[in-house]
């Protein structure tokens, strides 16, 4: 008997692979078009990822170069006799008229300036409190850009030499730069302030001369992500409106990457900071422009994968169908055994490799049933007896570092977090402080109303405390009615106003006794110290302090910052 071609590919799974080989033609295809295409895409990246930090390095020095030449001419004027003589004559004035005097002459040298420096858009002479003594170049009492307004948003604890700060007003983006008129720790008068207003549109004409592509973007935002400059690619106004979010400072090398920008645009974006201004310089390449090339030529490749995919498939379709339904089958059967499903059989059509594969699979599934049920209901109970060793675990941790009264870290869990935080500054030579609290007559409040007052008293101050301090800083009960204060990053200035704070805060409870209508002053003696070096000295020192409070009269705060 003559076995036909048909049957022997029907009984033959090798034969059903061989055919299988015009199809591979297929995915052959498919897998050079893909790597094509990958390798130009990531081409075209690795250009970009060079091409836009060594432009943003070039530009960042050119702004820098010029904001430090604005800064070094403006430090030059201050230091000029002219300027320092009648700021201190207005300074000593002990009359009106010999203040207004200055003020004049402080006028007439500030517009003599502004003729000579025609960059500065305003000059003013500015006292301590951030009021004007002197202007040239236009009033600025009301105007929403003025060096009031940047004295306001920087505050005068953030004045330094070279302080600056961008302003958006209806006269556009402008910096002020703020210098010092005399050194404040020689001089016995008040520091007073030279300011000077610069137009921001210079920085734009720089910008225009940087050559970029033909999607290329580059602009200048100020610290909160507001445009300063205005963007090449914008159709409308941009200066002086949101741009995006943008970190308080640059952590590591600068990078690119792929983000929406104004507009709905895709761009490869990367940017750097300008530390002594306070900008970000922010470099674009608008993602459609960048990549046409290349989609122009992925988009043929595919054409041509399509076409040589399109015939091999039309080949190998009728001659799969004979074998692709047995492997489907045993396909399906995997997914609902998968899904949980139970009593899964593959009918067998053929007695080839795929029915000896499809005889072990029903095997299989028979055994994996019973196995299955099994191991569910194994799982249910060790997830349930999981659950409950995860909560009585997050319990005992919760109470090992905790004072169960007040829910303030306890006595031991202080001890430790405090040698954490001095170990932390001994490495990095920060700052670290210590208040040490102890509440006033508490013993007589406890003897009169009972313990159970007494602990209702100490929830009490324990929420103040909380509410008063940092979420940085470690709030501890020390012991009965003593509390415990780790500062990080706190000075002796700073310490000094935090304990003051916390006695202030403390004075103003007004703890009303359960049931009755007697209401209890709380007042509070605290003793402080600001770590030097030693360990022991450093609360022992805060220790001290706090029995000098007490042997004051309590309700005080002493310091042991020697």
């Amino acid at each position: 008997m003559r076995v036909k071609p048909l049957n022997k590919i029907r009984d033959s799974f090798s034969a059903k692979v061989t055919l299988l080989v015009a199809a591979s033609v297929m995915a052959t295809s498919f897998v050079v078009g893909l790597a094509t295409t990958h390798s130009t895409g990531n081409f075209l990246a690795e250009q970009l990822t060079e091409q836009l930090p060594s432009t943003l390095t070039t530009t960042a020095a050119r702004l820098r170069k010029w904001h430090d030449r604005q800064l070094s001419e403006l430090s030059r004027l201050a230091e000029a006799g002219a300027l320092r003589d009648n700021v201190d004559r207005y300074a000593r004035a002990d009359n009106p008229a010999t203040a207004v005097a200055a003020r004049e002459e402080l006028t007439q040298y500030l517009r003599l300036v502004r003729r000579n420096y025609p960059s500065y858009g305003e000059l003013l002479v500015l006292d301590s409190s951030g009021r004007t003594v002197a202007s040239a170049g236009g009033s600025v009492a009301n105007a929403s850009g003025s060096a009031a307004e940047a004295w306001l948003e920087l505050g005068e604890s953030g004045f330094e030499t070279g302080a600056s700060r961008p302003i958006a007003s209806e006269r556009g983006v402008h910096q002020w730069v703020f210098v010092a008129t005399r050194d404040s720790t020689v001089a016995r008068l008040k520091q007073t302030w030279l300011a000077a207003r610069v137009d921001l549109t210079q920085c734009g004409e720089l910008l225009d001369d940087v050559k970029l592509g033909p999607g290329g973007d580059l602009f200048i935002l100020d610290a909160q992500g507001r445009f300063l400059t205005q963007p090449r690619k914008a159709t409308t106004q941009k200066v002086g409106t949101e741009a995006m979010r943008v970190p308080t400072r640059q952590d590591g090398p600068i990078i690119v990457e792929r983000r929406d920008t104004y507009g709905n645009r895709s761009a490869f974006h990367s940017k750097v900071h300008l530390d002594e201004p306070g900008w970000w310089l922010v470099y674009e390449e608008d993602y459609v422009a960048a990549m046409s090339p290349v989609i122009e030529a992925q988009r043929r490749i595919w054409v041509a994968v399509l076409a040589v995919g399109a015939i091999a498939i039309l080949l190998a379709l009728r001659i799969a169908q004979s074998f692709l339904k047995p492997i489907k089958d045993l396909q399906q059967g995997a997914k609902r055994i998968n899904e949980g499903l139970v009593g899964v059989k593959i009918p067998k059509r053929f007695d080839d490799e795929v029915g000896v594969m499809i005889d072990t699979f029903n095997e299989m599934a028979s055994r994996i049933t019973l196995w299955q049920a099994e191991l569910q209901y194994k799982n249910k109970i060790l997830n349930t007896q999981n659950d409950r060793l995860q909560e009585m675990n997050e319990r005992l941790e919760k109470l090992s570092v905790t004072d169960g009264l007040t829910g303030l870290f306890n006595h031991r869990h202080f001890w430790n977090l405090m040698n954490t935080e001095l170990t932390r500054v001994n490495l990095h030579r920060g700052h670290l402080a210590l208040t040490i609290l102890d509440l006033d007559d508490f013993k007589r409040i406890n003897d009169k109303f009972g313990h159970a007052v007494g602990d209702l008293l100490l929830q009490t101050v324990a929420t103040v405390l909380k509410d008063t301090v940092r979420d940085t800083d470690i709030v501890a009960r020390y012991g009965g009615e003593e509390f415990a204060i780790l500062l990080p990053d706190t000075d002796e200035g700073g310490v000094q106003q935090v304990a003051e704070k916390i006695r202030a805060a403390i004075e103003t409870i007004r703890f009303n006794v359960p049931e009755t209508d007697i209401t209890v002053k709380v007042t509070v003696s605290i003793g402080v110290s600001v770590f030097r070096g030693n360990r022991r000295e450093f609360f022992n020192a805060a220790d001290r302090a706090l029995y000098k409070s007490k042997a004051a009269g309590k309700n005080c705060v002493h310091y042991a910052l020697a």
